[in-house]
């Protein structure tokens, strides 16, 4: 019992959490419960229809049966058309009933079918806009701990699964319920003894039951993770094409879908078997209760005089009736735990607390002022146990007054990308504090903190969208077109914009794949000079382009630098001679500082980089020529 009880109890849980989804459709949900409660109560009523039909069949009096309120349910709605005398009339007038009470029953199960498509698909839309509100939500921490193509298939697959569990319950096993209750209300008024005996079948079948909904449910759950495997590989192919092709390792990416696909089909497939097992265990339980059923009603027939012979074969047809519904209830609770299943993976989402939730931050702040001080900060990231990894930053202190140009140079995996990731608040130090004008950051709102930094990196994200509505990203209408063109032509992104098909209305390919790598940055670019933040992060943004698109970006970059407070991460140490003050990171750990002269001088870690770019003087001497106008990657 104790296992039953802890199977149950999730499940119940569950479902008062999606419950709330309903309560905007309240009033589709209850036009489906009552149409489909009038159609179970019509459909059995029919098959009551049987006894006055039967009775005429064997002449005997029409309504001569041995129920109570049965009986007179049938003189009050046909006792009136049954003519005396006239056995064919009043099989004709009860064929006529039959025909009115099908079709009334039709009518409300079309109305209810309806209402119950209307209520899938806008719980379906309700519960994916949620997750997906919740999800953009999240702490960045949150997408690098989970495949992209997991978090996919939990907002299209498991939005779809989970609807099933809310809606089906309304649109189908209320109707069958409904035929339930009011089939066995008839058989207790015609033999309550033989209606004991019948129901012995739903105890059963729970017992039959309940380990294969419990296999179903784990399944289920195991099944939708499989799935978000299989996207996930589909995920990256296509959106490393380029990659794919280039090492020739299109075999290599289809063995590695396919096994994800087996593996899913496989899965799948163990699931349906089980699933299937439930009818077919439902129907030969039944037949077996009827079977008995039958015997026992012939003797009160035959021998006891107990019963008529309608009464009787009404009362197998009630029987028979019943395990259709049965089956129907015993699918739909099959049903429930796949979307049990995967509603739990969508809570997963949902009990993720948002950055918004986390953020204890009450102070709005409005301007930068001073400066940015970084104060004894150590960060590591979170493991997938939920435990600290090994520290990525140690012991990181440093200012960076207004205007300030500070450049963070290192080895791959020094933390350059982690401690600026830290500025707007992408993750939170472990220990220590970041101030800006002397308030820690984690004190401010995160809107007002993230408001005062633009971030232009090497890996520019553009959106299928317009070439306007890329560069105005996220603020609507807020800036006016002249605007627009202004930050455009800043960043030397004007000529070739208009030179495009429909010019700043554009459609951009799926990540601005119709640009070229010096386009893509110099939108990027335009689009943080039209944000104007006062703090700017630049990850080296002209480390992989060609000369030409190097110079127009490095050109649009000086202005984008001008009057602002910049940390730049360096991949080319040509690029930072001039910055205010160079942090040379290794393990975590600010090992040296100080300008690029000063560094060079001291002969260390940055001066050992820096000749490992530049190895034979040739190198050297061009990095010089490099160095008579002041250029900042």
């Amino acid at each position: 019992m104790e296992m039953g009880a802890s199977t149950r109890g999730p499940g119940i849980s569950v479902y008062k959490r999606l419950l709330p989804f309903l309560k905007p459709h309240t009033w589709r949900m209850v036009g489906a419960i009552l149409t489909n409660i009038g159609a179970g109560l019509l459909d059995a009523f029919s098959v009551a229809l049987l006894v006055p039909f039967l009775n005429t069949l064997f002449d005997r009096p029409p309504l001569d049966i041995k129920a109570g309120w049965v009986s007179s349910l049938l003189h009050q709605t046909v006792g009136r058309l049954m003519v005396t005398g006239d056995k064919m009339g009043s099989l004709r007038n009860v064929i006529f009933i039959v025909m009115a009470v099908v079709v009334a029953k039709n009518i409300l199960v079309w109305i209810s079918g309806q209402l119950g498509a209307e209520l899938q698909e806008f719980v379906t839309r309700d519960l994916r806009n949620s997750v997906y509100k919740h999800l953009a939500r999240l702490p960045l921490g949150y997408f690098t701990r989970t495949k992209s193509g997991q978090i996919i298939s939990r907002i299209l697959n498991d939005t779809f699964e989970t609807r099933l569990v809310l809606t089906q319950i309304v649109t189908q096993s209320l109707q069958a319920a409904a035929l339930v209750v009011s089939t066995i209300a008839f058989l207790f008024d015609i033999s309550w003894q033989l209606t004991l005996m019948a129901l012995v079948i739903v105890p059963i079948l729970s017992l039959v039951l309940q380990p294969l909904l419990r296999k179903l449910r784990r399944g289920n759950r195991r099944r939708g993770n499989q799935h978000g495997e299989m996207a996930s590989v589909l995920q990256e192919t296509v959106s490393g094409i380029r990659l794919v092709k280039s090492f020739s390792a299109e075999d290599f990416e289809e063995r590695r879908f396919t096994d994800a696909s087996n593996t899913y089909a496989r899965t799948t497939v163990r699931l349906t078997q089980l699933s299937f097992l439930a009818p077919p265990v439902t129907e030969v339980i039944g037949m077996l209760i009827a079977v008995t059923l039958l015997w026992i009603g012939a003797r009160q027939v035959l021998v006891e005089r107990s019963l008529t012979g309608a009464d009787l074969i009404t009362f197998l047809v009630f029987v028979l009736r019943l395990l259709q519904p049965l089956k129907q209830l015993t699918a739909v609770r099959a049903t429930a735990q796949s979307s049990l299943a995967s509603a739990e993976r969508l809570f997963d989402i949902l009990d993720t607390p948002s950055e918004q939730e986390c953020d204890k931050g009450t102070v709005r702040v409005e301007a930068f002022r001073r400066e940015v001080r970084f104060e004894d900060v150590g960060f590591s990231y979170e493991g997938t146990d939920g435990r600290s990894e090994v520290p990525v930053l140690r012991d990181v202190s440093f200012e960076a007054s207004r205007g300030d140009v500070i450049a963070l140079v290192g080895a791959s995996g020094a933390g350059k990308t982690t401690l600026v990731d830290l500025i707007p608040r992408f993750y939170e130090p472990t220990s220590g504090s970041i101030t800006i004008d002397g308030i820690d950051t984690r004190s401010m709102t995160l809107a007002s903190l993230r408001s005062l930094i633009g971030i232009v990196s090497q890996d520019t994200v553009l959106f299928h969208d317009t070439v306007r509505n890329n560069l105005a990203y996220g603020t609507g209408r807020k800036y006016s077109d002249a605007e627009v063109e202004a930050a455009a032509r800043a960043a030397n992104a004007h000529a070739f914009i208009t030179a495009l098909p429909d010019g700043y209305e554009t459609m951009l390919g799926e990540r601005g794949t119709r640009l070229s790598g010096g386009q893509r940055q110099r939108i990027a670019i335009a689009r943080a000079l039209l944000l104007d933040p006062p703090i700017l992060i630049l990850d080296e943004a002209t480390s992989a382009l060609d000369t030409e698109s190097e110079r127009l970006v490095q050109a649009a970059i000086d202005r984008l630098l001008e009057g602002r407070t910049v940390f730049v991460i360096a991949h080319r140490l040509s690029t930072v001679q001039h910055a205010t003050q160079i942090l040379v990171l290794d393990k975590g750990r600010i090992v040296e500082r100080g300008t690029h002269d000063e560094l060079r001088a001291h002969n260390g870690t940055y001066s050992r980089l820096y000749d490992m770019q530049f190895r034979n003087a040739t190198d050297v001497d061009a990095a010089r020529e490099v160095t008579a106008v002041p250029t900042f990657g």
